[in-house]
């Protein structure tokens, strides 16, 4: 027999597919995954009369400890294991394949919905602008969500932030105070109350919600009931500022004013500074054509380090200015030119 590996959608009947309708009627047992996603009270009770006296519901626990059995069961009958979103979004339905490859147990997986693509494309911004995802656990330390928000922005890419769904879910304020009390102890400037984010509630039910404002702004705010999750912008394209601005009704002076200048991007950037100062001020004891020529080269591996900063490339950036600082401490060790650096 088979194995279905069947995605749910984004946890409404509504967006459960006529295709994982289907091809788990004839199934012998229906596990329902009920910790990887939400669940809406109109599936479950759909899921709970359609396949009365074959529905399990299953924590992770159930399906790690119970593998095994499980998979021998799909090898005699139908088992379906129904999982909110997308099933192979989470490792463990991964590892759940795997191992039926192993023991040659057909499978079967149905795709569904998942908030990965929906809190992407409901917002506007462009999906290949997106760096690595993160999860706000309810009890997990929030810096760890704001270091993986920095990288992102210290790319230019935008961060869709899932919150927790467990114990009643985590909301939009309790996860921005989080985040703020992790911006208080490590200082980068990356989560601050005038920071611009997009707040999601509910997305794909009848309550949902998306709201484009500043921390301070989406901390009062009035949400329905989790799931939430944040998306925390990067550079914006103009595009992206169009779908923002005509798409939620906010002022377009706020979403242009959003400039993110990544931690690392803002040092490289002072280093730059730095040098062009220096090159600009120094003054040359002993002026030659040699020496005029060294100024020249260093020059243009400054410009070259603006240039490189511009376009996102802060490796070749930095490897250039790095350059112009060597020759012109060079020649300050040699006693051709005086400065100083600040």
């Amino acid at each position: 027999m088979v194995l279905y590996l069947v995605g749910l959608g984004l946890g409404s009947l509504d967006y459960m597919s006529l295709k994982a309708a289907e091809e788990i009627k004839n199934c012998y047992t229906v596990y329902l995954d009920t910790y990887t996603g939400f669940i809406s009270k109109d599936l479950m009770n759909w899921l709970t009369k359609e396949f009365y006296g074959r529905l399990r519901l299953a924590t992770r626990r159930d399906l790690e400890d119970n593998l095994g059995r499980i998979l021998e069961e799909a090898r005699e009958t139908g088992i379906a294991i129904l999982v909110p979103g997308d099933p192979l979004i989470a490792t463990t339905h991964i590892s759940l394949l795997v191992e039926a490859a192993k023991r040659k147990i057909p499978y079967k997986i149905i795709h569904g919905i998942s908030i990965y693509s929906a809190a992407v494309s409901i917002t506007g911004l462009q999906a290949y602008k997106f760096g690595r995802t993160t999860t706000l656990a309810r009890l997990g330390d929030p810096r760890e969500t704001y270091r993986i928000i920095k990288e992102n922005l210290e790319r230019g890419l935008h961060t869709l932030v899932l919150l927790d769904t467990a114990d009643g879910g985590l909301t939009i304020p309790e996860a921005l105070r989080r985040l703020l009390e992790a911006e208080d102890s490590l200082r980068q400037g990356i989560v601050r109350e005038d920071t611009l984010a997009i707040g999601l509630a509910r997305i794909g039910l009848q309550e949902e919600l998306v709201r484009v404002a500043t921390v301070r702004e989406l901390i009062i705010e009035s949400y329905p009931p989790p799931p939430h999750a944040l998306i925390f912008p990067g550079e914006l394209h103009f595009m992206e500022v169009e779908a923002l601005t005509r798409l939620y009704n906010i002022d377009e002076e706020i979403v242009k004013r959003h400039k993110p200048l990544g931690y690392g991007k803002e040092r490289v950037w002072r280093y730059i500074m730095k040098t062009r100062g220096v090159a600009n001020s120094l003054k040359v004891r002993e002026p030659s054509r040699e020496i005029q020529k060294i100024l020249e080269i260093a020059s243009s591996y400054i410009e070259d380090a603006e240039r490189f900063w511009s376009s996102g490339e802060l490796f070749n950036a930095l490897a250039s200015i790095a350059y112009a600082e060597g020759l012109l401490d060079s020649l300050r060790m040699i006693g051709k030119v005086d400065f100083q650096w600040l």
